[in-house]
């Protein structure tokens, strides 16, 4: 395992960190994580990953974890430029360091959302999309749908304004996230058609993955409903499409929940069907 930087068009300097394989597979993956999740929370997936002859890599978004370098109200991004300026300079990074070697991609949530703003994903053969969904609001019933309304209309708007960066940490436990990239996020939860409502067409790119798109939802997911997930997947339209809905049971668990897929508890089970879906 190796930690290292990259600088970026906008000049922030991203952590990286590379999960070397001995194995002469022709194969490298990127995980792209989900919104205010540290990359080392996929450091045990990724190093089984490796341990099964893939190289890895794993990064923190610009204003994240190790990509932090100032305090959130001295430092701004969107949630746009974490496509088009940190998922772009990583897989331009791997493409120039590895310019013979397919490279797969797993995206979780957010990742799998902007991937497709990504530029750069014309590199990329094979995607994984684990709980990638649409964020608006009205695909939640009940209270969630309540919730998510509130989220998007009064706690992002509110919670930025006020304290310039949104204070995840003191609301869900994750990472607190940067004021514009926030606003634009709760931007796209208040439409029907979500990011697309915003972007025009030559600033998506989910057209250009033309490999197989595997995308992964569960029961009792309260971030990523699977209708949510459904209207997602269907943007990758040129992607050869296999959609897989998980009941826990099936996996000895009560629930596997939005961030439970990574959980090493899954290495014999689905781990395995992860691997089985990038060996193509």
């Amino acid at each position: 395992m190796e930690v290292f930087e990259i600088t970026t068009p906008l000049g922030h300097a991203l952590s990286l960190t590379r999960f070397s394989s001995n194995s002469h597979k022709n194969k490298i993956v990127l995980i792209c994580s989900a919104t205010g999740v540290l990359q080392g929370y996929y450091q045990n997936f990724a190093s089984f990953l490796s341990s099964k002859g893939i190289t890895v890599y794993t990064f923190d978004y610009a204003g994240i974890g190790a990509s932090k370098k100032e305090n959130l109200k001295a430092f701004d991004i969107s949630l746009t430029n974490w496509a088009i300026n940190d998922i772009n300079s990583v897989l331009h990074y791997i493409k120039e360091k590895h310019p013979k070697t397919q490279i797969d991609c797993i995206c979780h949530s957010i990742g799998g959302q902007i991937l497709g703003l990504t530029p750069a994903n014309k590199y990329i053969n094979n995607v994984v999309l684990v709980a990638s969904q649409s964020g608006y609001f009205k695909y939640w019933k009940g209270l969630g749908r309540l919730q998510m309304y509130f989220n998007w209309h009064v706690i992002f708007p509110v919670f930025t304004t006020v304290f310039g960066y949104l204070p995840s940490k003191k609301i869900t436990g994750m990472e607190n996230l940067p004021k514009s990239m926030a606003q634009e996020f709760a931007s796209w939860g208040r439409k029907k058609d979500y990011l697309f409502h915003y972007k025009k067409k030559e600033e998506l790119y989910h057209h250009q993955i033309k490999g197989k798109v595997t995308s992964y939802s569960t029961d009792n997911d309260t971030f990523a409903p699977k209708r949510a997930i459904d209207w997602m997947t269907k943007k990758y339209f040129n992607a050869e499409i296999t959609r897989k809905h998980l009941t826990p049971k099936n996996y000895n668990v009560d629930n596997i929940g939005h961030f439970g897929f990574f959980k090493s508890k899954f290495k014999d089970n689905l781990w395995n069907e992860f691997l089985l879906d990038l060996e193509v």
